[in-house]
């Protein structure tokens, strides 16, 4: 078989020694760049699919060297602190601000990384997997690059690595499909099955979503596990876990990982200059996770909560 051509995608994370996300020990890569705007979402550094300025204020000391490297002319001085324009911000290739600041207080979130250099860090890592783990390639959307995701699934099959992905969903068909040979494992996440909810929460419709986890189910050989975040008044009610029963069981699937709510990604929303505005959700205690998975069980569906799974 000829290997594939690695081509290069953008990325702003690679953690190793991940057990949650897959069987065995695994490498997780975050790829950037996502086709929804969770109001929970706990990494909002993968949203926008280029690097972006990461600012932390209480580390500037308003030399303004940043702005002078600036060749874009992208950060004003606004009553001492600094804002960043993203629509310059997106095409830049330099990093000049970065790069002029001498005490930390300016960083690049994500990078540009070759094929090839990826493939040395997985392989790199493979030492530590033991005989179950491989890789999971998450985000942000992976499916967003997916010339860039069909490659490296491509050359780690090749490679008799393990494979999954995890992704929303929320993309063309067309991007999704190309990859299915590839890969022997898929976690999709799914927010709400009613529209109208959906699109208050994560500013997308959810029809698409939808229709291709049906298309998954029918097509993909690998296994298959839902996902669904945990957000205590928006998608915790009987109702809406009875719908995506009933919807899992129309597909024919019977595995669901619940995931709770938290807020560890809360310190990253000022990095970005964006507000964290999901202060007045809680995360949902024990109880109500044990009740969402008995009505799941309910309805013949293996339900798992949070990182106690069977893999």
């Amino acid at each position: 078989m000829v290997s594939a051509k690695l081509t290069n995608g953008y990325l702003f994370d690679i953690q190793g020694f991940s057990i949650h996300d897959g069987p065995g020990c695994r490498t997780l890569i975050f790829l950037k760049g996502c086709s929804l705007q969770c109001s929970w979402c706990s990494n909002p550094e993968g949203l926008h699919n280029f690097p972006e300025p990461l600012y932390n204020s209480s580390k500037c000391i308003f030399d303004f060297l940043c702005i002078e490297a600036c060749g874009k002319q992208a950060i004003t001085a606004v009553d001492h602190d600094l804002h960043f324009d993203n629509n310059l911000c997106s095409d830049c290739v330099a990093y000049e601000c970065a790069k002029a600041c001498c005490t930390g207080a300016l960083k690049i979130g994500g990078y540009k990384i070759s094929g090839d250099e990826l493939m040395k860090k997985i392989q790199r890592d493979r030492q530590y997997w033991g005989s179950a783990g491989g890789i999971t390639l998450t985000g942000g959307e992976p499916f967003l690059q997916p010339l860039f995701v069909k490659a490296l699934l491509q050359r780690c099959h090749q490679s008799y690595i393990h494979t999954a992905v995890e992704t929303c969903g929320n993309v063309a068909w067309k991007n999704i499909e190309p990859s299915l040979e590839y890969l022997d494992w898929v976690f999709y996440d799914i927010k709400h099955m009613d529209n109208s909810r959906h699109v208050a929460m994560t500013g997308t419709e959810n029809k698409m979503i939808l229709e291709n986890a049906r298309t998954l189910a029918t097509n993909f050989t690998g296994r298959l596990v839902f996902r669904m975040p945990v957000i205590p008044g928006y998608n915790d009610d009987e109702e809406h876990i009875r719908q995506l029963s009933g919807f899992l069981n129309s597909i024919g699937k019977d595995e669901i990982n619940i995931l709770p709510l938290h807020h560890l990604g809360r310190e990253k929303y000022s990095l970005l200059g964006k507000t964290y505005y999901t202060e007045n959700f809680i995360p949902p205690l024990k109880e109500s996770l044990s009740y969402i998975q008995s009505v799941f069980r309910d309805h013949k569906i293996n339900c798992y909560i949070g990182t106690e799974t069977p893999f």
